[in-house]
């Protein structure tokens, strides 16, 4: 049984230095500001990881996740 079989989902860190299979209940604790990025396929993966890092703060993530992840290209409100 694979990791995400398990219920692990795949996250990197806001700075984009780390990423690793974490269960969503330890990153809820422990790594709150940890993005998932589990369900991006290989190109957006790798341009996320080659990407400008996130500013740190978890309100400044939240904002940034939404507009790295919003499909309509606008910025996020």
């Amino acid at each position: 049984m694979s990791l995400l079989e398990e219920g692990f989902r795949f996250y990197s860190r806001p700075d984009r230095q780390e990423a690793r299979w974490i269960h969503p209940t330890v990153k809820a604790h422990l790594q709150p500001d940890w993005i998932d990025v589990t369900d991006l396929g290989s190109e957006a993966l790798v341009e996320f990881f080659t990407s400008k890092p996130l500013p740190h703060g978890q309100a400044e993530c939240a904002k940034a996740q939404l507009d790295i992840f919003n499909d309509t290209k606008e910025p996020a409100a």
